[in-house]
């Protein structure tokens, strides 16, 4: 039976993807018949966009309530880590209320059962998530979903955090060997369809903690693959993984030691555990899309279109 997915966040990175993913048509509407967008603009183009393509697009105006999720088997919450944990809450709160079968907190990026250290991000995702939990009683499925870093974004910070590829050299906060997961939005939006369907049907099928891996890379992987690409020769050195972790634990504000911290620490490494057979047997429903397919794209440097 088809089911009814909505997505709250759809307008903004990750959503269009998730969207989109949904409106293919091995899944729609064979798998899910309707795929809602909530937004506080249907004028807007993202949203115009989407709904062009087939998804309804519902506007919601301050805090959602259970009405807006009347037949509702699945919301995927892709909201802006800038919404605060109270209005988050309230969207598990009227989902729960609703009936909604299948929840997704905003998770993704790290999986913080296993962070070393604390952060006001992840304190708040984990928080939101144990509540969802309890708000669902054990009827409403809540399943966190860790994709490790977003492909796409991976050159955004350059040099800052230890990329420069124009002057060839890549400076990482912990062991060059060490590896990091990166997953790519279309993939995680591929998987977020897969991991409705399997959930609502069953949700014993699907664990409450999922994590995806694209692809997993070291900083000696990066210099390997974007040297071989450019022509050139990529040096890579090291820094203290202990003060870069050090000056994050002192302004958790600085999201460049963040970003370095969990690109050189080895915290966000997937590759070894994780539930890609699970969304994507054997990569039989699709390529799993890595960092040398990106690297033939941008050589190493180019920022993103998140649009596309």
């Amino acid at each position: 039976m088809a089911i009814n997915v909505a997505i709250a966040g759809a307008t903004g990175h990750l959503g269009p993807h998730v969207v989109r993913a949904l409106l293919e048509s091995s899944i729609h509407p064979s798998h899910v018949n309707r795929v809602v967008v909530l937004t506080r603009s249907a004028t807007s183009a993202p949203a115009q966009d989407l709904e062009a393509r087939g998804a309804e697009v519902i506007v919601i105006e301050g805090a959602p309530t259970a009405e807006h999720f009347q037949g509702i088997d699945v919301l995927i919450n892709v909201l802006s880590d800038k919404v605060p944990p109270e209005v988050r809450d309230t969207y598990a709160q009227a989902a729960a209320e609703a009936g909604v079968k299948v929840y997704f907190p905003n998770e993704f990026v790290a999986d913080a059962r296993v962070l070393d250290f604390e952060h006001p991000l992840y304190k708040m995702k984990v928080a939101h998530a144990k509540r969802a939990r309890e708000l669902g009683a054990g009827k409403m499925k809540v399943v966190s979903v860790y994709s490790g870093q977003f492909l796409e974004y991976l050159f955004w910070g350059g040099a800052m955090v230890g990329l420069d590829t124009s002057n060839r050299t890549y400076t990482v906060a912990g062991l060059p060997t060490n590896k990091f997961t990166v997953t790519s939005l279309t993939d995680i939006g591929k998987a977020l369809a897969r991991l409705s369907i399997l959930a609502a049907d069953s949700p014993t099928s699907v664990p409450d903690h999922v994590r995806l891996s694209g692809d997993a890379v070291s900083f000696t992987d990066l210099a390997r693959i974007v040297g071989s690409e450019r022509g050139e020769t990529i040096e890579v050195k090291t820094q203290s993984a202990a003060e870069t972790k050090q000056k994050l634990l002192d302004n958790p504000a600085d999201l460049i030691s963040l970003i370095k911290y969990m690109l050189g620490s080895g915290a966000t490494d997937f590759s070894g555990d994780n539930q890609n057979e699970l969304v994507n047997p054997e990569e039989s429903l699709w390529r799993w899309k890595t960092v040398t397919d990106l690297v033939k794209e941008n050589k190493g440097v180019q920022r993103p279109s998140v649009t596309n």
